[in-house]
């Protein structure tokens, strides 16, 4: 905890005849990441052509398991060496692919003729109303017959108007339901030059006229029968299919499990290095499984090198890094992950994100209700909730907990509904200040942790004392020095907290004058204070780089207490935010006690039953509402919750950067290896 798992750097050296068992065993343990041999003079091997024939392999089986769906259980398989797994795997294509080539031509062959009837149906049923054949509406060489879609609105209009262009030597008729009809026009072949101007004008959408020697409906009824035929046809196919899934996909499953596998370590093939007669394998193991041995032992009969390297000061930024927390802990490592992974050498803030995300979440959301409701529905197991993240929603369901007590304390269950569920300790809605207070106290110890339980321990960790000296302490000197003169100024009590305590009430400028006569506890913040400006400002010049840099250093030290300010009143937001949950459910659930206080006497006059569905309406209201706002503030209350980490703690302290310790493990799930 606060420190990423210890990582070791390894070596290994063996004969190239144990090449495949030594990354095999590698693989099936899953405990090292590999890097590529940049260091020694050493051959490197090029595996482009046996990757393009695996490739197109693995391609072949994806599309068959496609074709026949996974293998319903995993199976147990000797470990296969890459010449035995092409072996088996080309023959069971050369056996299997003709079939399913068959298959697959008739599914696609069912396919596209259900489609092109489905197809003549629609099209067919725009011509439902027609009792004749449509072979009637066939233009001839001296009448031609134009049929398309029309505005509902502008059928008139174009009948009259082709009447008058054609004077009256045409047929027009539109029939059919809804807002468009279809439109049969028949004119004189010699006076279809002047028809055509005003299909254009009207934006009649041309129809294709089906050749079938029967009426529509008919013709439908025939399309149906043989689409019935088609779903039997199809029933028979899908029974083949199966019965060939049954008999092979665990096969395909397998083999296309195992190339994957052969592929993953035929691509590792290309980062180690080659002499006449030996490999060399370097890579990442944790510390706590560096114990490689065993492993190789089992590949190389004993007849190997290893070699495990504590990592150097120059290599931090290369060393991958797992984070290692408690169970209750390693949820919150998506926070961290989503920022960046922490350096090596640096503190991972998870630990600090376990207790400080759901506590600053509780208070931006500050319903004990909402709380409550956002925690069941997390852990219900809804389909909704399964698109969530499992540690995301182990992070909500923690952050809930947390709400439903902060909303206890202070009165929160969905806006005063329950009027009897009063506060435990204040309402913020009539007495705001102690929710502020407890806002910038709870932001300025978070500011202060980053200081001193993140900054300084970070320097610890990398023993860069003259940092930690020099620059992280004097920050938090200052940091407390300046917080405490500021509540001496203001005279800042904490009565409110069950605490009898009041800062000593000091004018501004008198508090901050070191020489100024005054409490014992002011006069140690003004020494915290200024024992931090001072060690800042000689430290930002002895550390800094060139003249510039020791011109500008001690202003920065002096300028950077603006920052504080800024930092501790973004925190504000917390308050702000609550305080919003509140007045959006309290004025929800007061327009609805407005709303039906006003109807209810007029419609009980009228009738009781009237009274019914109102009240449904006003239950239907009131929860889609309240939804809507819980939806609503809890994205705030996440968002705002990251935002003041991500900026104004991590600020303080973390670099990130670091790579994921990515382990060479092979994914079984339809194989797995016999025990020897």
């Amino acid at each position: 905890m606060f420190k990423t798992a210890r990582m070791q750097k390894f070596r290994v050296i063996f004969l190239q005849q144990a090449h495949d068992s030594v990354v095999a065993g590698l693989h099936e343990a899953g405990v090292v990441q590999l890097k590529e041999i940049t260091e020694l003079e050493v051959a490197r091997r090029a595996v482009g052509e046996e990757m393009y024939e695996r490739s197109s392999l693995l391609a072949k089986f994806r599309e068959m398991q496609e074709f026949l769906g996974p293998s319903r259980k995993p199976v147990e398989v000797n470990e296969l060496t890459y010449a035995q797994t092409l072996e088996r795997a080309k023959k069971l294509l050369e056996g299997l692919e003709p079939r399913l080539s068959a298959l697959k031509a008739k599914s696609e062959e069912l396919d596209k003729e259900r489609q092109e009837l489905l197809a003549q149906m629609e099209l067919l049923k725009n011509f439902r109303e027609i009792e004749f054949s449509l072979n009637y509406l066939r233009s001839t060489d001296e009448i031609r017959i134009t049929v398309g879609w029309i505005a509902e609105e502008r059928v008139r209009e174009f009948s009259d108007a082709a009447r008058e262009i054609l004077g009256q030597k045409v047929f027009v008729v539109a029939f059919g339901e809804g807002k468009r009809k279809i439109l049969i026009a028949a004119c004189r072949a010699r006076d279809q030059q002047k028809l055509l101007p005003m299909l254009y004008r009207f934006e009649i959408e041309l129809l294709e006229i089906p050749r079938i020697p029967r009426t529509p409906r008919e013709a439908i009824k025939e399309l149906e029968k043989q689409l019935e035929g088609l779903a039997k046809e199809r029933a028979d196919f899908e029974g083949k299919r199966k019965n060939l899934a049954k008999a092979r996909a665990g096969e395909v499953s397998t083999l296309l499990e195992l190339l994957g596998i052969q592929m993953e370590r035929l691509g590792c093939a290309g980062l180690f290095g080659y002499t006449d007669a030996t490999v060399v394998i370097e890579g990442w193991v944790p510390k706590k499984k560096a114990d490689l041995d065993p492993i190789l032992n089992a590949a190389t009969n004993g007849r190997h090198i290893v070699r495990i390297y504590e990592p150097q000061k120059v290599e931090v930024e290369v060393v991958p890094i797992q984070m290692e927390n408690p169970k209750v802990v390693e949820d919150f490592e998506l926070i961290t992950e989503t920022y960046s992974m922490p350096r090596y050498d640096e503190v991972d803030p998870t630990p600090y994100l376990a207790l400080t995300f759901p506590l600053f979440f509780a208070l931006c959301l500050s319903d004990a209700g909402y709380g409550a409701l956002l925690g069941i529905f997390m852990a219900s197991g809804f389909w909704i909730t399964k698109a969530f993240p499992r540690r995301l929603r182990t992070i909500l369901i923690v952050s809930a907990i947390f709400t439903v007590v902060i909303g206890a304390l202070i009165g929160g269950w969905f806006g005063g509904f329950f009027g009897y569920a009063g506060p435990l300790w204040v309402d913020p809605l009539k007495n705001p200040i102690p929710i502020l207070k407890l806002a910038v106290f709870i932001g300025i110890i978070h500011i202060l942790i980053g200081f001193g339980g993140a900054a300084s321990v970070k320097d610890v960790f990398r023993r860069d004392w003259r940092d930690l000296v020099l620059r992280n302490i004097p920050r938090l000197l200052i940091a407390m020095g300046f917080f405490g003169l500021c509540f001496c100024a203001l005279g800042i009590g904490v009565r409110e907290f069950g605490i009898d305590f009041t800062f000593p009430k000091m004018d501004l400028f008198e508090a901050f004058n070191p020489v100024a006569s005054a409490p014992v506890i002011v006069v140690a913040f003004r020494i915290l204070l200024y024992l931090g400006l001072g060690i800042g400002m000689v430290g930002s010049v002895l550390m800094a780089q060139g003249l510039r840099e020791r011109i500008s250093g001690p202003v920065n030290v002096v300028y950077g207490i603006t920052g504080l300010i800024a930092d501790a009143a973004s925190y504000s937001r917390l308050m702000a935010l609550g305080i919003a949950t509140g007045i959006i459910a309290f004025s929800i659930n007061y327009i609805l006690a407005w709303f039906y206080g006003s109807l209810s006497p007029s419609l009980s006059a009228i009738s009781n039953l009237l009274l019914v569905p109102l009240l449904i309406l006003l239950a239907f209201v009131f929860v889609a509402a309240h939804c809507f706002n819980i939806f609503i503030q809890s994205l705030g209350a996440f968002i705002h919750t990251m935002r003041l980490h991500y900026v104004e703690f991590f600020g303080k302290f973390y670099e990130g950067g670091g790579e994921k310790f990515t382990p060479f493990k092979a994914k079984r799930v339809f194989t797995k290896v016999k025990r020897r």
